[in-house]
């Protein structure tokens, strides 16, 4: 059995602050990329309500994600949060299959 964790985090940009929101949360990729445990950190934006973000990530085990919490760049994010966007849901999955190859 695997211990990777996903994580998916849906954030709203406040009223009038989609392009701070956007640039902040674009900010935080690379330096997240760069961590030991990130398998994974994408950043989608919905294609029908341009205020609405959500992220995508994959870690090795939740003690690296709990770790990546604990980050600089995670602290500012604490500290933008809910004057330029809100966080509106944070899921934490176990993944319980290993990935399988479509082709």
């Amino acid at each position: 059995m695997t211990e990777q964790l996903t994580v998916v985090a849906h954030l709203r940009a406040l009223d009038g602050q989609i392009e701070e929101t956007k640039a902040f949360l674009s900010g935080l990729i690379e330096p997240t990329r760069a961590e030991p445990g990130c398998i994974e950190y994408w950043l989608h934006q919905d294609d029908e309500d341009p205020a609405e973000f959500t992220f995508y990530e994959n870690w090795t085990n939740r003690a690296e994600w709990d770790k990546h919490m604990e980050m600089s760049h995670l602290q500012a994010f604490a500290e933008v949060k809910d004057k330029v966007f809100e966080l509106q849901k944070l899921r934490l999955m176990s993944m319980i299959s290993d990935a399988v190859s479509t082709r």
